[in-house]
């Protein structure tokens, strides 16, 4: 199994410490690390996109904004198997990036239109 590439910049390792501190407390796990996430999580593709959506959401109620969502999921090991590994382009793995956080902003809203 291969082992995530690092982060090329510090913003980069920020966000990768804020997607592995959602992960934490969405899986439940508090001494997990990113290597251990994403081995079980990067060639498992239905697995690594609930957990993305699981922490868009998360991060969202947290009070992250959307635009440091979208950052953070930049670490997500299904992206960066799919970039690093699989070479798939960086902009379509964006663009399912923002559609998983739009997709968390409307859950919230729906959830929070219930709740009132």
């Amino acid at each position: 199994m291969r082992h995530p590439k690092d982060p090329e910049n510090e913003v980069g390792r920020e966000a990768r410490q804020q997607y592995l501190a959602q992960a934490q407390m969405v899986i439940g796990e508090a001494d997990l690390d990113y290597a251990v996430l994403y081995q079980r999580f990067a060639e498992n593709d239905w697995a690594a996109i609930k957990l993305d959506e699981a922490i868009a959401r998360y991060a969202l109620r947290a009070g992250y904004p959307p635009k440091q969502v979208v950052g953070l999921l930049h670490q997500s090991p299904y992206l960066q198997h799919q970039v690093h590994i699989n070479r798939v382009p960086l902009a379509p793995m964006s663009q399912y990036v923002r559609s998983t956080v739009m997709k968390a902003m409307q859950q919230l809203e729906k959830s929070q239109r219930h709740a009132t």
